[in-house]
């Protein structure tokens, strides 16, 4: 839910980068302390906000405010986008985080909050490895200007104030740099693998849900169409305000170019002086969720879209990115998708990825709170047919049930590791063949003694995939 907030702070840093892009002390002090903001400081306030259009209509208004007071921190998003109807849509959070313990009020369920677990920290952003290592890489563009930006792209005035202005014919290395950049935020904050979707991926803008799984699933590269950002120190020589806009060109491979522009403002404040106190559900006017109350209270089967009008289509975005990755690990085709939907049924999520001209569909299951459960393909060919054609407790070929086992652990590990590490073997139950191909049921081996277990139909021929998976963990 932080996504969006945290690609602002990422693009606050970003431009930083290209502030410290050329020769000279004062911006690399600057790039220096934007870099220490961002990964070391333990006591701040910032507040941001930033509007998104494509090809000139407006898509999404992101406000946010993020207080950090050493282990303790603030965060609260709203966000808004058009409705078909010509209305608006509204949606957003607000999030306390004290030590490793979150408390999270969302709009779509007002007055009340729900508790979780984190990763402790004491700023801003979470420092990795791979951000260490992007952020040497501006370091080592601080003294190279003139090849990233181009001559007196960047300006300095006497009151410390720096301008930025680029256009399209920026030098091809700010468009390098500005695709691994969009890269690394995709699959950091969205958890979208590049190297996983086809080149020829020949889905559209308009087959996804929301704009923001368009763009994340068509990109394939970006470049500068225009920029011109301010940043303005303080006395210090500290960040103190970013503001400005941003156009890029967007390159899909069905649909071709597209425009992005983006227009955004951030402030930080009260360095030091930011207070924080212990979270206390009466200073928010919330009671801790009840299982048993019906907080979600949409009738079974409503359009996500619909229910989407009061709200989380952050947790939207986050299991149709998850189904489309999980899906892309069975063995189907997800380059050919035509579209992806969400909706709500019997008090669970299913995402179901549209392959077209009457090709199977994909379903995926999720709980209410974006938990997977479950997979699988329709039109099943393995199904309602006669028990005549299935073999029971059947012997297998010896090479064939180890290629198989190999397939469904390497699956089982890429979507839920911890599972995997319980699962001794699979034994299979049945094999039927249908149509020239070849379908199994394989089962753990041994049965779990808690009632747990993992359930797979794998294709064994013409090429392997996985048709079903279903992990029973409740007995």
């Amino acid at each position: 839910m932080k996504k969006l907030v945290v690609v602002i702070l990422a693009a606050v840093l970003a431009l930083s980068i290209c502030a410290a892009a050329f020769a000279n002390d004062t911006a690399a002090e600057l790039y220096d302390k934007t870099v220490d903001l961002l990964f070391n400081t333990s006591n701040v306030t910032l507040k941001a906000d930033a509007e998104f259009s494509l090809d000139g209509e407006w898509f999404k208004t992101v406000n946010g405010v993020w207080k950090q007071d050493g282990k303790r921190s603030y965060r609260q998003l709203d966000l808004t986008s058009p409705k078909n109807d010509g209305t608006e849509r509204h949606n957003g959070y607000k999030l306390v985080m004290d030590g490793y313990q979150i408390y999270t009020m969302e709009v779509f369920t007002p007055g009340v909050y729900r508790t979780g677990m984190a990763t402790e920290r004491n700023s801003l952003l979470h420092s990795t490895v791979e951000t260490r290592q992007l952020i040497g890489l501006g370091s080592a563009l601080a003294s190279q200007a003139d090849l990233l930006l181009g001559k007196d792209a960047v300006t300095k005035s006497e009151d410390g104030t720096y301008r930025i202005s680029l256009g399209e014919d920026t030098p091809a290395m700010t468009n390098a740099v500005l695709n691994e950049l969009a890269r690394f935020a995709a699959k950091r904050y969205f958890g979208v693998d590049y190297d996983q979707i086809g080149a020829s991926n020949a889905a559209s803008l308009y087959d996804y849900g929301t704009m923001t799984q368009a763009i994340l699933f068509t990109m394939q590269r970006v470049s500068m169409r225009k920029a011109e950002i301010t940043l303005k120190t303080d006395e210090n020589g500290d960040l103190q305000q970013a503001e400005g806009t941003i156009g890029l060109y967007l390159e899909t491979a069905w649909g071709g170019i597209h425009q992005l522009d983006i227009s955004f403002r951030a402030e930080i404040s009260d360095r030091g002086s930011t207070m924080l106190k212990k979270f206390n559900p009466d200073d928010y006017g919330v009671v801790l969720a009840s299982d048993d109350e019906g907080i979600y209270g949409e009738e079974a089967g409503s359009e996500i879209t619909e229910y989407n009008s009061r709200g989380n289509e952050a947790l939207i975005d986050q299991m149709s990115l998850e189904a489309m990755r999980i899906w892309q690990e069975t063995g189907f085709n997800t380059v050919s998708a035509t579209g992806i939907g969400c909706y709500m049924e019997d008090y669970r999520y299913e995402v179901i990825i549209d392959c077209g001209n009457g090709a199977v569909s994909l379903k995926s299951h999720f709980t209410l709170d974006g938990t997977f459960t479950d997979i699988e393909a329709e039109p099943a060919e393995w199904k309602e047919h006669s028990e005549d054609l299935y073999v029971f407790d059947p012997t297998p070929d010896p090479e064939l049930d180890k290629q198989a086992k190999e397939f469904m652990m390497t699956f089982l590990r890429d979507i839920n590791y911890e599972r995997a590490e319980d699962v001794k073997d699979f034994r299979m139950q049945w094999m039927c063949e249908l149509d020239g191909s070849t379908f199994a049921l394989y089962e753990d081996n041994p049965p779990d003694q808690e009632g747990k277990g993992v359930s797979i139909v794998i294709r064994l021929s013409p090429e392997m995939r996985i048709e079903l998976y279903s992990c029973v963990t409740n007995g």
